[in-house]
């Protein structure tokens, strides 16, 4: 959520989560008044729209319509679609979203201070093998032109400006993420037996001649050498191989959580060892902007004009005879409509679908989602503290949240006041539903209480330097692929059309909640429609 992916296993390191620790942490006195008085925003997704779809609390259709195709989804999985329709001279269709903008973990927004993103904020390079993705990017002047060997060469503005990250501990603010400090022999021989690994399974293909890793996941071999590896957690799978170090774990938990809202007792070991080793890219960069993954996202939107309905809830989808039957509501008319239709992609997560189609509830019980918390502070002034200077990736080592990102960190005129920030906090601690009944049952001020005792820890009297707060709440910020998940007979039932007339795309369906994969899913669902259009005709 906070990053989309690494792009490397050097970009993070050592966070210890324990919401529980941090509860019990007294607040300082200035942050409890802070909390009074400062301007505050609470944002998520649509829980009231999202009840009633659960309750099915709808008044009667007022009228019927026909549609060619409609995209029910406006994340980046549906736009992703929406482009490859549209691109292959497919113009006819509707793209319908429950929020009120477009762009789904992808989000950005802006106040009178900065731009800055809501969820997701950069994309590592692709692989020079996802030619998809590198089209799309060249499309969006993100990639400016090739180089003789066809080399994608980006636009410099969009690469991630220096210094890149920083760590704080032992009071002190280091340059780069990974501790360089206070390590002993055995730790740092840990380390080394890791990354020897990890350079392994990330040259490593399998019988089939696909690398082991890949992305999309869908390259990736399909050798049970590998596949095996989604049987175990992380951790099992580094107590196995005598990785058994309490740095290296910190270290390992922190990026998994970062990238899959859980840590390395719960994920999978495949998806542990995939987030290391699917990225061939060498160059080590990363593409982010002030509004995150938002600029991207806005790039698809040539594609949907006139053609996208907001604030409307699909709360039925089912096939008939030759068709395919909606049933949607619109929460600004307070009024529900029947479109039928030749065609449907739903680009909604598993946890929605199985509430708009029948016989759902076995499929959808496989797939688990982190709840998540970002906050975007203005402050006043900032607190830097002693050591490297501010940096676009900023971790307070041993604190609850993932650390936060400068927002501004990309304008030329970079330390500008007020100054803009994005925190982040994967909560999973205990089970995933029982964070997310904590995630929205904790009133607000205790979660902004958190915010601020967490940045407190490296930003003594931050407090009294904020001008606003706003909180966005996650109740299903991502699928984590606990073991048994990312292979499973689930999954392939859940991305299986239904009768040449419903096709699926949204991440989920990868196992791993990334910008590619989301990507990649919309193409492969607009590609199945367009396929069984053929054989119709």
């Amino acid at each position: 959520m906070k990053s989309g992916a690494k792009f490397n296993w050097t970009r993070r390191n050592f966070l210890k989560t324990g919401l529980l620790a941090l509860v019990a942490i007294p607040l300082v006195q200035s942050c409890k008044k802070t909390v009074e008085k400062l301007i505050f925003k609470i944002t998520g997704t649509n829980h009231i729209l999202g009840h009633r779809l659960r309750t099915g609390d709808f008044p009667k259709p007022s009228k019927t319509i026909n549609e060619n195709i409609v995209i029910i989804g406006g994340g980046i999985s549906g736009l992703s679609a929406a482009r490859w329709l549209s691109k292959n001279n497919i113009t006819d269709f509707k793209l319908i979203e429950m929020e009120t903008e477009l762009g789904g973990n992808s989000l950005g927004k802006q106040n009178q201070y900065s731009k800055y993103p809501v969820a997701a904020h950069y994309l590592p390079l692709p692989n020079h093998s996802n030619k998809n993705l590198i089209d799309f990017l060249h499309e969006s002047d993100i990639i400016t032109n090739f180089s003789e060997d066809g080399i994608p060469v980006y636009d410099e503005s969009q690469l991630c400006f220096t210094p890149h990250d920083r760590l704080f501990i032992h009071n002190y603010w280091q340059e780069g993420i990974i501790q360089n400090y206070g390590l002993s022999e055995e730790d740092h021989q840990s380390f080394k037996m890791f990354d020897e690994k990890m350079q392994f399974y990330k040259d490593t293909k399998g019988k089939d001649g696909a690398f082991a890793f890949d992305i999309p996941l869908n390259l990736s071999s399909k050798d049970e050498e590998f596949t095996k590896l989604d049987q175990l957690t992380f951790k099992d799978w580094l107590l196995a191989n005598n990785l058994n170090n309490a740095e290296l774990f910190t270290y390992l938990n922190y990026c998994c959580k970062d990238d899959y809202g859980i840590g390395i007792d719960k994920v999978s070991a495949w998806a542990g060892i995939h987030y290391f080793c699917s990225r061939k890219n060498t160059q080590n960069e990363v593409l982010t902007w002030p509004e995150g993954n938002y600029f991207i996202a806005k790039k698809f939107l040539p594609y949907t004009e006139n053609k996208t309905h907001k604030n409307v809830l699909v709360y039925s989808v089912k096939t008939t005879e030759n068709k395919v039957e909606l049933f949607v509501y619109d929460d600004r008319l307070k009024t529900s409509t029947k479109i039928i239709a030749n065609k449907v992609i739903l680009a909604t997560p598993q946890f929605v679908n199985k509430y708009i189609l029948e016989n759902r509830n076995e499929i959808s019980k496989k797939f688990e989602y982190a709840p998540w918390i970002t906050a975007t502070l203005a402050l006043n002034k900032f607190p830097i503290g002693e050591g490297a200077p501010l940096s676009w990736d900023n971790v307070i080592h041993n604190g609850f949240g993932l650390g936060y990102i400068y927002n501004q960190h990309q304008m030329l005129n970079q330390y500008q006041t007020p100054f803009s920030i994005t925190y982040y906090a994967a909560l999973c601690t205990d089970d995933l539903k029982s964070e997310r009944k904590r995630l929205l049952s904790n009133t607000d001020d205790y979660w902004k209480k958190v915010v601020l005792s967490d940045l407190e820890k490296a930003h003594y009297n931050i407090s009294t330097e904020v001008i606003s707060l706003e909180l966005h709440k996650k109740g299903h910020g991502m699928i984590s692929p606990f073991p048994n998940f990312i292979f499973s007979e689930e999954i392939k039932k859940a991305a299986h059309p239904i009768e040449n007339k419903i096709y699926f795309a949204h991440s989920d369906l990868s196992g791993i909640s990334i910008f590619e994969e989301a990507f990649y899913q919309g193409i492969k669902a607009a590609k199945e429609l367009m396929h069984d259009t053929a054989l119709d005709s």
